[in-house]
């Protein structure tokens, strides 16, 4: 499984240093409520 904002830094890498900060918290914020809802729908 890949998640889509890994795919996406590998497909656009970031062109600097803030906007890489940016999409940073961005992607642990969606990546860790990805991963509450699966884990809800797994284990729900």
């Amino acid at each position: 499984m890949i998640c889509p904002f890994c795919k996406q830094e590998v497909d656009e890498p970031c062109r600097n240093t803030v906007e890489m900060q940016r999409r940073a918290s961005d992607h642990i914020e969606r990546c860790d409520k990805a991963l509450k809802n699966l884990k809800g729908i797994v284990f729900g």
